[in-house]
């Protein structure tokens, strides 16, 4: 459907010219990257912390609970098996600090 002049004109007009219309790009937006919410004894968790932190990713921990979060750009695979000890509570895609909030807060 075509627009018509007189309808071009007013569209002119309320936008001042500009588009209304988002602009499109021809790169999607990357994914965020995953924060995988660990529970496991802290001995062992620290440990675990301590390889991902030396590979970039970021890590925090409280007692029993972690946050490991993949580092921007990296879109690897999952880390894959985590060692019996540690359970895999869930994943975030809100970024870690945000992750650290869900898992890390205390518990009323």
């Amino acid at each position: 459907m075509a627009i018509s002049p007189v309808n071009e004109r007013c569209l002119w007009d309320v936008t001042g010219g500009d588009s209304i219309l988002p602009a499109v790009t021809d790169t999607p937006n990357p994914p965020a990257p995953k924060s995988y919410l660990l529970l496991g004894p802290p001995d062992i968790l620290y440990d675990l912390l301590n390889d991902f932190a030396d590979d970039g990713w970021h890590c925090s921990a409280d007692r029993w609970k972690a946050v490991i979060t993949r580092p921007d750009g990296d879109n690897g695979p999952d880390p894959g098996a985590w060692p019996a000890e540690i359970s895999l509570q869930g994943i975030s895609t809100d970024g870690h600090e945000a992750a650290c909030r869900e898992h890390l807060s205390p518990t009323d």
